[in-house]
């Protein structure tokens, strides 16, 4: 990556290089957040991919935070989710799911859903392979509905069952490797109950971390209450906002100062939106902070930015994370450009990455 980079920033090549040359081992950092673990490569959300996450370079691994039928916490990042991420339509537990698999019908395409909801922890655990994320619109059986990787993936770490992860499985394997954690709240579309509330389930997160030092562990959620509710616990010193609210791009600056001081006022520390409500393409084809960047900033809130090494080829134009800068995107090195100008630039305080190892390498150079 650092050979293919053009001269645009000479001085920044220059020091990856030298980098390349002189360092003789890498350390973990905080700065790189391991995205449903190394999930590029890795079934995402599995023992080998928060393990490989940890050993690439990530200080800081995600679980993102679902319920079973039983109540039980697991990580996945979707709670109806598995019909992609794992082989359960292969399984006698598929009649089991909420929409059971439809073949490909003329112009109606596949389908299938299947949740966490449906199962147990112990019938996902023991009954379910994790699998890399995928689906085939033109199936006419379930195994050709699972057998539809992304050509920039591969199956070569699934062949043999990688274990899906419940949230306490993930915090004893991050904790092996001498890492910190970032759960995110999920069960954004579950109907709670009187007789399980969504404070419940935050506290029935906040406790699987009771014996954990709260500086280690950095809660996340697109539900902003539940944030505003963590942080005024001992565990609010790290708590991220996700955002995805494209409209604020169109914002003034007034209007943003607006939408972000709620969470300045409840304690938030950081906001986290995706790469592309970060960077935009100045008149000289440069790429610099959006207004949405700076103003978060400015009110003193860290930004966190997602997702690095999550689509295909940069030469390609990097897809939907790239989708504001992608004119200006020639070769894959233009990663390392992208990651620069967030941390120099836009002043990220760390970055969610599919495959930590790019990220790493440059935090300890």
């Amino acid at each position: 990556l650092i050979n293919e980079m053009d001269n645009s920033n000479p001085e920044l090549k220059r020091t990856l290089q030298k980098c390349t040359l002189n360092i003789k081992s890498f350390r973990p950092s905080d700065f790189v957040l391991g995205h449903r673990g190394a999930a590029l490569q890795f079934p995402e959300h599995t023992d080998r991919s928060h393990d490989a996450a940890t050993r690439m370079g990530a200080g800081v691994v995600e679980c993102d935070i679902n319920l079973t039928k039983d109540k039980q916490l697991i990580c996945r990042h979707e709670m109806c989710d598995l019909h992609l991420t794992t082989n359960v339509l292969m399984t006698p537990l598929a009649s089991k799911c909420t929409k059971q698999f439809r073949p490909a019908i003329g112009n109606l395409p596949a389908t299938a859903k299947c949740c966490t909801t449906d199962f147990t922890l112990s019938e996902i655990q023991t009954q379910m392979c994790g699998r890399m994320s995928s689906s085939n619109k033109h199936a006419k059986t379930p195994q050709q509905y699972i057998s539809h990787t992304k050509s920039f993936q591969t199956e070569l770490y699934a062949h043999d069952c990688p274990h899906i992860q419940s949230h306490k499985n993930f915090i004893d394997v991050v904790n092996a490797n001498g890492g910190s954690f970032s759960p995110e709240y999920k069960m954004l579309d579950y109907k709670f109950t009187k007789q399980y509330t969504r404070q419940m389930f935050l506290e029935q997160v906040l406790h699987d971390y009771n014996s954990t030092d709260p500086s280690r562990v950095y809660f996340q959620g697109f539900e902003w209450e539940d944030l505003y509710y963590v942080a005024k616990t001992p565990f609010g010193l790290n708590t991220f906002a996700l955002d995805k609210n494209w409209l604020a791009l169109t914002y003034t600056r007034h209007q943003l100062l607006n939408y972000f001081h709620p969470l300045v006022d409840n304690g938030v520390t950081a906001i986290a939106p995706s790469i592309s409500m970060l960077l935009e393409v100045d008149t000289e084809n440069n790429l610099v902070p959006t207004l949405y960047a700076k103003v978060a900033r400015e009110l003193g809130l860290g930004i966190v930015a997602w997702t690095l090494e999550r689509s295909d080829a940069l030469s390609k134009g990097g897809g939907w994370y790239y989708s504001t800068i992608s004119q200006v995107l020639r070769t894959d090195s233009d990663v390392i450009k992208v990651l620069d100008v967030l941390y120099e630039d836009v002043g990220i305080m760390a970055i969610w990455t599919d495959w930590p190892s790019v990220a790493t390498f440059y935090a300890n150079c």
